[in-house]
């Protein structure tokens, strides 16, 4: 088997970097200048080391050159007992510690110190230096708690009527605390939570001139706001923000802080900054308002448009202003469009009154034409924003109800005719029924007596159901349908001398006392009028401001009396005793 090739010898040598090799060289130069005096500075450095080594215990346990002879040790051991002994005599014979009372306790414990640092001992002797150190620092303490409290108890007296002397009393006793705690802290005196609640006083009572001078701003901004001065205003409602944001950075954990007060700040401001436009607005709209006045409603449209603008523009630059509001934009807008068509809102109006004069004529065929071509411009008008002919406007309801019920209009109106009777001495017609269910389920749409037959009178309903029944009579008939009054109601019935017979009145005599009977089937009286008296009760007008109203009439629940029956009751009351007959002007 023969051998492979042969690998091919290398026929090249790998050549020296130049760069890399001279920055070795500059390397070596360096290191050989700089290697004796970088050993000798290393060598001093740890011969430093090892000295402050040697000599930490002694500094740690604050031992001082003194002359530790024997003579010496025992001098500041006499003179320290020689205090201690000074300072009880001085307990004993006085009724209050003084400070150079003190001043001996504090002096025996240093000369405790230097005593035990000359013996360089322990034992019993620092037993005594422990017990000295702790009657000092409990006295020092109990003195600066009594200043504390006393000083504590000052300020809150001081607060209600002098800010500042209660501050300067606070601080005083949080001074007293904070030495109880960092230079006599042996006591066991120190009391955070005390020093806490008296920082809290003290930041609360130093928060109060920033917190009522916030408000003051803002009181006078809103003054000047009110006033027109626009200007003046922004600039106090500026500085009220200044004034909430310093409260808010140091004193917002120590007083009931509204947090989004300077955003509230900032729209007034932002107010104040519209009030010119706002004013050029209102100007605009009283110029308006003139012109329709006026009868000039081609520059009433014109003055409503500039006003239109001017909003637009403080809508845009004042977003966050409290005058860019939106129904207002809306309301001035409708205006505008109530002006620019003003002669179209008349037109419609006309014809509705022309609408009404053929259904008082009982011309129903051109009525309902009028009808029909008023609504449809109604709902135009309506559609074009100008405010007028609603969906929930009288008028428009009024259109939309006539021509979707041209059939019950002509039934209702040959009814109506037939039962209308003049009331005596009373420039009116009533109806000489109670309300028959049959015509109060046509006009209504819906019947609520709790027994339904169409013959009956309409009952369990309350005055606000009678009341819209009229209206809706009244559409039909183009004149003013109402209830009758108590006084109308009496003429009506004329002078009642005796008691009604039986076949005059349903009553309790002569009924079950529960269930009415149909309208009409009682003798009429004098006057023509059916069930005056007893079958159902009977609404009367009332005023629009009050929740109640009377009823007359009694009904078949009534015993019969030579008298009219009337009592009031709260307008919501339905009873199946109660229903109602209608007044035509």
């Amino acid at each position: 088997m023969t051998q492979g090739p042969q690998n091919p010898r290398t026929d090249f040598v790998v050549g020296t970097k130049p760069r890399i090799n001279k920055a070795r060289e500059f390397m070596r130069d360096v290191w050989g200048k700089l290697r004796i005096p970088f050993l000798v500075f290393l060598m001093l450095g740890m011969a430093v080391w090892c000295a402050f080594l040697y000599t930490a215990d002694k500094r740690s346990n604050r031992r001082r050159d003194v002359d530790a002879s024997p003579e010496r040790v025992e001098e500041l051991r006499k003179r320290s007992l020689e205090l201690e002994l000074a300072f009880e005599k001085a307990r004993q014979d006085r009724f209050e510690l003084k400070e150079e009372d003190l001043l001996l306790l504090e002096g025996a414990l240093q000369a405790q110190e230097e005593y035990i640092i000359a013996r360089q001992a322990v034992g019993t002797d620092s037993n005594r230096l422990d017990t000295l150190r702790r009657r000092v620092h409990l006295l020092r303490s109990e003195r600066l708690r009594r200043e504390s409290d006393e000083a504590e108890k000052t300020a809150l007296a001081l607060a209600p009527k002098d800010n500042m002397a209660a501050i300067e009393q606070l601080r005083r006793a949080l001074i007293c605390e904070r030495e109880i705690s960092a230079k006599w802290d042996a006591a066991g005196l120190g009391d955070p939570g005390r020093q806490a609640r008296l920082d809290t006083r003290l930041r609360r009572l130093e928060s109060e001139a920033i917190w009522n001078k916030g408000r003051a701003l803002e009181a006078e901004g809103e003054k000047l706001l009110a006033a027109g001065s626009y200007d003046e205003a922004a600039a106090k409602f500026a500085a009220a923000i200044d004034q909430e944001s310093e409260f808010l950075v140091r004193y917002r954990d120590v007083r009931d802080t509204e947090f989004r007060r300077p955003e509230k700040l900032s729209d007034r401001r932002e107010t104040a900054f519209s009030g010119s436009l706002w004013a050029t607005v209102k100007k605009q709209q009283t110029f308006a308002q003139a012109a329709e006045a006026a009868g000039n409603w081609e520059k009433a449209a014109a003055e409503w448009q500039a006003a239109t603008d001017a909003f637009g523009k403080l809508l845009t630059e004042y977003p966050r202003s409290a005058y860019a509001d939106r129904n207002e934009e809306a309301r001035i807008a409708r205006q505008h469009n109530s002006a620019r068509f003003h002669k179209e809102i008349i037109a419609v109006r006309e014809v509705l009154a022309k609408m009404r004069a053929d259904l008082r004529q009982r011309q129903v065929d051109a009525a309902i034409r009028k009808a029909n071509e008023g609504l449809t411009a109604a709902r135009k008008l309506a559609d074009a924003n100008t405010g007028a002919f609603l969906p929930d406007d009288h008028e428009r309801m009024e259109l939309e109800y006539l021509v979707a019920n041209e059939a019950v209009i002509r039934t209702v109106l040959a009814v109506v005719d037939q039962n209308l009777l003049p009331v005596p001495r009373q420039n009116i017609r009533m109806y000489r029924t109670e309300t028959p269910q049959g015509i109060y389920a046509a006009l209504m749409g819906t019947n609520p007596s709790s027994i339904h037959r169409e013959a009956n009178p309409v009952e369990s309903v309350s005055y606000a159901d009678g009341s819209a029944f009229c209206v809706r009579l009244g559409w039909v008939l183009g004149s003013k349908v109402r209830l009758p009054t108590a006084a109308e109601f009496a003429a009506a019935a004329g002078e009642i001398a005796q008691a009604p017979t039986a076949r005059m009145a349903w009553s309790s005599g002569n009924t079950d006392g529960i269930s009415a009977r149909p309208v009409g089937t009682s003798a009429p009286n004098a006057h023509g009028f059916h069930d005056l008296l007893g079958n159902v009760e009977e609404w009367l007008q009332a005023e629009a401001s009050t929740d109640r109203a009377q009823v007359g009439g009694g009904s078949v629940a009534t015993p019969l009396a030579a008298s009219l029956p009337i009592r009031t009751l709260l307008k919501r009351e339905k009873m199946r005793t109660l229903g109602f007959r209608i007044i035509v002007e």
